[in-house]
């Protein structure tokens, strides 16, 4: 049984990093108590910071040395401060009758300890998991992530699809306008196969901002929760419970003409041709694909831009126009030096890919609706 007090000590850069840890699962906005504080616990040469925010829960240890072993609750933002303030020395941490004595090099602060009413027993479940390489996770999340739709209303596409189908892990986000899908090469328990889960962006995209690249995450789910693990930091969050639309029937290849254009090259031209663009013409731009030249075109009442670029073309010549948001972030996804665009007609999809992918286990497809243009 821990005791109502608690003393340990710890350098301040140990500390200092779990507490921005912790701070991911820490609400900024809210009256509810509770969601402001992080609870630490000492036992055993081990401190365990917890926190949550009723959407996503953070569990992450560091070693320390526990003079004596105890539990307490302290305001997140205070004590993130004033850790992030002291050098990197050796912390003493005490708690005594509710309050925190916090010393380290000639500085002595006494705030106040709070109650932690709502104290779980978080653990991690005896069921068949996921390993994932985090520079992978990673990278999979970075070309997804910003397709998802900032709609509510359309709450399973504010989500990442996680799926497991014939021996891969598909990454799937869209909003209406784009699909971005990246397919990643894995082994899996069988009993996993075919399963389907759909995580807030908000939640793993904070995961991505914690793990480190050279580890592996461990993803576990439970009846009510997704859980990810990797080194010492466990996650916790709630899963979307809605039904996904089916984007394999939106994403298919009917495509009549392919190009190979320079990837940097394209962006900075979308980029200029957004900069005449504004928000009541949708930031669109016309592409008219004709022979060995692509024709980007924008114009508005600031004024009108034409600029070409080379390209490798098989296939018919296409007139198409686009939202230059769109197609420039599905052409940042890519990480290759040059890409491939499929289309068909302007009123067809198109379909964007790295070209050469320099990655044999991974597979990325972007697709951008067009724009419909009055005759």
């Amino acid at each position: 049984m821990l005791g109502a007090n608690m003393k340990i000590e710890i350098q301040q850069k140990d500390l200092s990093n779990k507490i921005s840890i912790a701070l991911k699962a820490v609400s900024r906005k809210t009256n509810i108590q509770i969601h402001e504080l992080i609870y630490f616990e000492a036992k055993n040469d081990t401190l365990t910071l917890t926190s949550s925010d009723g959407e996503i829960s953070i569990v992450t240890k560091a070693n320390c040395k526990v003079v004596q072993e105890g539990e307490m609750a302290i305001n997140a933002n205070i004590i993130a401060n004033i850790v992030r303030k002291l050098p990197d020395e050796l912390i003493k941490i005490e708690l005594e009758d509710s309050k925190i004595k916090i010393k380290c090099n000639g500085s002595n602060f006494n705030i106040l300890a709070f109650d932690y009413y709502e104290k779980k027993n978080f653990s991690i479940p005896s069921v068949d998991y996921l390993e994932i390489q985090n520079d992978k996770l990673k990278r999979s999340i970075s070309q997804t992530e910003f397709a998802t739709s900032l709609d509510e209303t359309k709450l399973a596409l504010t989500g990442i699809l996680f799926e497991l189908k014939d021996g891969y892990l598909n990454f799937v986000a869209l909003d209406g306008y784009r699909v971005a899908l990246k397919k990643l090469k894995l082994s899996y328990p069988s009993s996993m196969d075919k399963a389907r889960l759909i995580i807030p962006r908000k939640s793993i995209s904070e995961w991505t901002r914690i793990i480190d690249d050279e580890k592996i995450t461990k993803i576990y789910k439970d009846d009510k929760d997704i859980i990810f693990e990797s080194g010492d930091t466990t996650m916790y969050c709630k899963v979307i419970d809605k039904n996904y639309i089916d984007y394999t029937n939106i994403i298919s290849d009917i495509s009549t003409t392919s190009l190979v254009v320079d990837r940097q090259e394209l962006i900075n031209s979308l980029e200029r041709a957004q900069l005449l663009n504004n928000t009541q013409r949708a930031n669109l731009i016309k592409i008219n694909i004709e022979d060995d030249k692509c024709l980007i075109e924008s114009n508005s009442e600031i004024g009108d831009l034409k600029e070409v670029l080379q390209i490798q073309k098989e296939g018919d010549d296409v007139k198409i126009a686009f939202n230059a948001r769109y197609l420039i972030e599905g052409v940042k996804a890519c990480d290759t030096q040059t890409i491939r665009m499929h289309l068909k007609s302007s009123l067809n999809p198109c379909l964007i890919y790295p070209n050469e992918s320099k990655y044999d286990d991974e597979e990325f497809t972007y697709l951008a609706l067009p724009v419909r243009l009055a005759e």
